[in-house]
């Protein structure tokens, strides 16, 4: 298991690049919820959106994320507050340039699209359902919910990957990998904090159990 490149919180945040993945872990009820029944560390995901300077800190960083909708925030949104929020930085290291500046135009286009709560929840209660009783509810009863006019954090996050970069790398950008058996809408959605944690498209900048 690779080791991430950082050790300190600060020293990554120094080297922080557009497009870079904040791994947010939540000591709030429903980032309790989401780390129980998706089975990871992690609750949410935000990205890197501008970083005026190489010397950037944590009160210059810029990230977009879908919260309550698609809203843009500085880093110490989370920093500020580390008894509530931890967090790990990961990146798709083979972006170029000019494809992370295409994230702007994506975010800028999707700033204030509701968040997709009825897609949040059907996906819980799945994952509860399985946790819980060990039963798999069969995935179209929740695809039922997904409306792709609308994000949640980690679809907003798979969907300007996808969308950055050339059609021939776009498969690189997937955070499920081409999993067997997965249509490309699920590929596209059905993504949890836990399968961008574990994606092997990704390396760890700043992870702090590792």
């Amino acid at each position: 298991m690779q080791a991430a490149r950082y050790r300190k919180l600060d020293e990554a945040v120094r080297h922080l690049k557009v497009g870079d993945l904040v791994m947010v872990n939540a000591d709030t009820v429903l980032g309790s919820v989401v780390r129980r029944t998706t089975g990871s560390h992690w609750s949410h995901v935000a990205i890197v959106f501008d970083v005026p300077d190489v010397s950037s800190t944590e009160h210059d960083v810029l990230i977009v994320e879908a919260a309550w909708q698609v809203e843009i925030h500085r880093l110490t949104s989370y920093t500020h507050e580390p008894q509530t929020y931890e967090l790990g930085f990961k990146r798709l290291d083979f972006l170029t340039d000019a494809e992370r500046e295409r994230f702007r135009g994506f975010f800028l286009d999707a700033v204030d699209t509701p968040y997709d709560t009825h897609r949040l929840w059907s996906f819980v209660v799945e994952s509860a359902i399985a946790w819980t009783k060990g039963v798999n509810v069969n995935y179209n009863e929740a695809r039922k919910y997904i409306d792709t006019k609308n994000f949640i954090c980690t679809s907003l996050a798979q969907r300007a990957f996808y969308l950055a970069v050339s059609p021939e790398k776009r498969g690189r950008t997937l955070f499920r990998g081409q999993e067997k058996g997965l249509d490309f809408l699920r590929l596209m959605e059905d993504i949890s904090p836990g399968h961008i944690a574990r994606s092997e498209n990704t390396s760890w900048l700043y992870n702090p159990h590792r």
